[in-house]
């Protein structure tokens, strides 16, 4: 390595750090305890669009690396904390090289309330981070930050609200309005994320992070549908300048209706050639102990700090990426 090259990663281990440190000083001032669960795992969530890698040990297996230490962290709720959090490594199969790596550092954390509670703590989160890193802390970084509701985001660039038309509607409707890239194959998920990346990705693109609320059913396995539409779940999702940096919903409960979920999830990985999995009975169980509202909250803390420092590519903040 060049001078260069060695000052640069210097630097971005004590920014990595400074990250870190004020990730966890964050949710202890809060009252949160930390946790750890597993990354090895017997059994994954039957997500049809998020693949985790497979391990064999000794000829045994496959087991899997966690995607998310969701489920893990779901079970520790029965203990009565109410508050956690875990940074940890998680694992996911996708493209997009330039904005992900397979393995990459998340912060998820759990907390009595609802998403729009958790909404507001994931904002805080991100200035709490951007005071310490960044000095002085450019204005777009302090709270509060606009919302946005996906229904009215879709109005105001596709000319309509999807939710309420089935798939052949759906299409029907993209079709009139010259909607280019979509065909007969693409279901109702798959209009809704080619929508998605080529209008609405556009329409929010801001230097200025902003948070989007009100996501499909379809594609949020598990989190609770909103009482009045149930086509829509009590999800949010926040973006920098056109990034996703984190994912919140409203916890679902129920264990009868996510089994039922998971089941449904399953069909459809296999309709796509996919693996299928095995239902964690344990975690059904530690759902019938939730009784009270709860929210989760996941943020990609090397996409945060991308965002942070206005760095292009994932590489540019992952020390083992700056030594390839």
């Amino acid at each position: 390595m060049t001078t260069s090259d060695t000052q640069k990663l210097r630097e971005m281990m004590m920014k990595r750090h400074e990250l870190l440190r004020a990730t966890r000083d964050f949710f202890y001032e809060r009252g949160y305890i930390e946790v750890e669960t597993a990354n090895l795992m017997a059994t994954a969530p039957p997500d049809p669009h998020i693949d985790p890698l497979e391990v064999r040990i000794s000829g045994n297996g496959p087991f899997f690396l966690h995607t998310s230490p969701e489920m893990g962290m779901k079970k520790l709720l029965r203990s009565g904390h109410r508050r956690i959090f875990e940074v940890c490594k998680v694992w996911r199969v996708e493209d997009h090289q330039e904005v992900h790596n397979t393995e990459f550092t998340m912060v998820e954390w759990y907390r009595e309330g609802t998403y729009r509670e958790a909404m507001k703590e994931t904002e805080e989160l991100v200035a709490f981070i951007a005071r310490r890193l960044l000095h002085p802390v450019p204005e777009h970084f302090l709270p509060p930050y606009p919302i946005h509701e996906l229904d009215e985001l879709f109005r105001k660039t596709v000319g309509f609200d999807p939710f309420p038309l089935g798939r052949d509607a759906f299409f029907d409707a993209l079709r009139k309005s010259g909607f280019p890239g979509i065909d007969n194959g693409d279901d109702w998920n798959g209009l809704f994320f080619k929508a998605l990346i080529q209008e609405i990705d556009d329409a929010i693109r801001s230097r200025r992070p902003c948070l989007v609320a009100g996501w499909p059913f379809s594609i949020s396995t598990m989190a609770k549908r909103r009482d009045d539409n149930a086509a829509v779940v009590e999800r949010f999702e926040l973006y920098i300048d056109g990034l996703e940096i984190a994912n919140g919903y409203t916890e679902l409960t129920d264990p009868g209706e996510q089994r039922d979920r998971f089941l449904e999830d399953n069909t459809k990985r296999a309709g796509m050639g996919k693996r299928t999995f095995p239902v964690d009975e344990a975690f059904l169980s530690a759902l019938e102990t939730m009784n009270t509202p709860c929210a989760g909250v996941s943020v990609g803390l090397d996409r945060l700090l991308m965002a942070l420092l206005e760095k292009k590519t994932i590489g540019d903040v992952i020390p083992d990426r700056l030594l390839a």
